[in-house]
């Protein structure tokens, strides 16, 4: 079956392809991809993989942030591409933190960071960060919306940054789409570090959403308001990084270590894909709180209703891109 908005897909794919391509100019290395359990991160990374294909030229390898090793890279003239998403800024700061050692690191390689929301609550760090990003003369950032432009480019050259969409649209998903019939609504509402008080029965109700509603998080996550299981996994997901660290260093237990997955399964990014297409094909509507739970929708042909993150992330993204876009609409939180 066909996207409605598949016209709409592809011209945002073209707009990556005419502004990023000609920047990636040699054999590359895609850095900070994420070895953790947000679907929406692997539909961002699988993205990525996609529009590499469109390339001419090959990503040489890829890396988490526990897997790599500044020797890795041996030439000024490969260059580094980190992984999109909405970890810039200070909410969540190993990543953040990776970057800023990328950047200082290599100074003479060309840099590219993926599309990125931006995010700060400290604005003494936010100058800081971009100062030092804005020192490194072959850094390119990509920002996903119009928001997020506007704060990078108060203190870094305009010339080296771009507004493009989510790399999650290069996925296609139209062999995954079912036809409408399910009669049921899933509010998609986020139990992490971005999320805000849950929509009351009079709001839902001014959508037209009067019973029959599932609230929960991806399946990957515990959808309940305590937030004790996902703290748990969180440090869980952080000690296994920091174990994979440590064996990385020690011959035979290295080889335990997969460049991309760490100690985690192999093809762990497409099966977490495929629990979020068998998620989301199991509703009709979809309201929710997650920028991906919003993409993966949009990719498989759902009426979306966006509730916005704890920042403004879903709605200035809808801003940029999505207004023109068949069944995606936009909920006001009173």
């Amino acid at each position: 079956m066909k996207n409605k908005n598949s016209n709409h897909i592809l011209d945002l794919q073209q707009r990556i392809k005419d502004s990023l391509s000609p920047l990636i100019d040699d054999d590359f290395m895609l850095l900070d991809i994420p070895n953790h359990r947000n679907i929406g991160d692997s539909l961002i990374w699988k993205g990525e993989l996609i529009y590499f294909s469109t390339l001419n030229y090959k990503c040489l390898s890829q890396f988490n942030r526990y897997t790599f090793k500044n020797e890795y890279i041996t030439s000024a003239q490969t260059p580094i591409l980190l992984h999109g998403g909405g970890n810039f800024g200070d909410i969540y700061s190993s990543s953040q933190k990776f970057k800023l050692e990328i950047i200082k690191r290599f100074p003479d390689n060309k840099i590219i960071i993926l599309p990125q929301t931006v995010h700060y609550k400290d604005l003494r760090r936010r100058d800081s960060d971009l100062n030092l990003m804005n020192s490194h003369k072959k850094l390119y950032i990509c920002v996903r919306d119009t928001n997020s432009y506007n704060i990078i480019a108060e203190k870094f050259d305009v010339s080296r940054l771009l507004l493009l969409p989510d790399m999650a649209f290069f996925l296609n998903l139209d062999q995954h789409i079912v036809g409408r019939g399910i009669n049921k609504y899933l509010y998609l509402d986020r139990t992490d570090a971005e999320s805000i008080e849950r929509l009351s029965k009079s709001q839902l109700e001014k959508y037209g959403i009067i019973e029959g509603i599932d609230i929960k998080d991806w399946p990957t996550y515990n959808s309940s308001p305590i937030k004790l299981f996902n703290i748990a996994c969180n440090y869980i997901e952080a000690f296994e990084g920091k174990v994979t660290l440590k064996l990385k260093n020690i011959p035979l237990f290295n080889l335990l270590i997969h460049d991309a997955y760490g100690l985690k399964k192999r093809g762990r990014m497409d099966s977490l894909i495929r629990t979020g297409i068998d998620f989301l094909n199991s509703y009709d509507t979809i309201l929710t709180t997650r920028l991906h739970g919003l993409i993966l929708s949009i990719l498989l042909n759902k009426e979306v209703l966006i509730i916005d993150n704890s920042y403004g992330k879903s709605e200035n993204f809808y801003n940029t891109w999505l207004r023109d876009f068949s069944d995606v609409k936009l909920c006001i939180h009173d």
